[in-house]
C-alpha cells in the first residue's frame, strides 16, 4: 500500500522531490541543498552528494541557528543559514528548496546582480502560492554571489523587510531558492519558475535578433 505524503518523513519526501527536479535537470553533479522542517528541527542536505542518488542517511538534524543537533558529525550545507533565514522570516514555511537549473543561472548572470527579473501577464504565475491571476508582477530580486554566506543571508533580510510577497529569489550565476509550506507546493512553484524564466530567454533571444 502506498503511504500519502503525510505518512513520508521529511527525508523521504525531500529524496522524492530531488529525484523530480533532478530529473528535470534542476539539480545537476552535487549541486542545490534542499531541507524541510518540523516541530523540533530542520533535515537539511548534507554536503557533497547528488542529490538524485539521496538515501535517508545523506540528511543531517540542525536547529533555527544552523546548528546541528544529532551526533552524526556530517557536514551541513555550506548555504544553511539561507535556509534557517527563510523559516525564521516566513514561520509558515515547512520546505526549502535551493536548484542550480540552467536558466536560473543563464538569465541571472544575464540581468547581473542587484537587479530584478520581473515576470508578468504569464497565466502560469497562478502556480504560485497565493496568486489567482495572470495579471499578478512576480519580482526575483538577484543577489550578487558570494562564499560569504552570513553577508548574502543579510542581503536578503534586508530585501525581504522591504518586500515581501515574493517565492523566490535568485543569486547570480548560482541558482534559484524558493519556499513553501509543503515539498509539492515548492516543486510546483520551482517548475512554473523553470518554465516562466525559459519563455524570457526566449524573449530575450527574439527581441535580440539571435538565431
Amino acid at each position: 500500500m502506498l503511504k500519502s505524503k503525510q505518512d513520508l518523513s521529511n527525508r523521504e519526501q525531500i529524496i522524492d522531490a530531488a529525484s523530480q527536479l533532478a530529473g528535470w535537470g534542476l539539480l545537476p553533479a552535487t549541486s542545490g541543498n534542499l531541507s524541510m522542517r518540523n516541530d523540533q528541527a530542520i533535515t537539511i542536505t548534507v554536503s557533497g552528494k547528488h542529490k538524485a542518488h539521496l538515501t535517508t542517511e545523506d540528511f543531517l538534524e540542525i536547529d533555527l541557528e544552523g546548528k546541528a543537533i544529532d551526533s552524526s558529525g556530517k557536514k551541513p550545507s555550506a548555504e544553511t543559514l539561507l535556509h534557517t533565514q527563510l523559516y525564521k522570516f516566513f514561520p509558515e514555511t515547512q520546505a526549502v528548496f535551493h536548484v542550480h537549473s540552467p536558466a536560473s543561472v543563464i538569465i541571472s548572470k544575464y540581468l547581473g546582480a542587484n537587479k530584478e527579473l520581473r515576470l508578468e501577464n504569464y497565466e502560469l504565475l497562478k502556480a504560485l502560492s497565493g496568486i489567482e491571476t495572470h495579471a499578478h508582477i512576480e519580482v526575483l530580486p538577484i543577489f550578487a554571489n558570494t562564499q560569504n554566506i552570513r553577508l548574502l543571508a543579510e542581503e536578503v533580510k534586508q530585501f525581504l523587510q522591504v518586500k515581501s510577497d515574493i517565492h523566490a529569489y535568485l543569486i547570480e550565476g548560482h541558482g534559484l531558492y524558493s519556499w513553501g509550506r509543503s515539498a509539492a507546493e515548492v516543486v510546483r512553484q520551482i517548475e512554473a519558475l523553470e518554465v516562466l524564466m525559459n519563455c524570457e530567454l526566449e524573449l530575450i533571444k527574439l527581441n535580440k535578433g539571435i538565431h
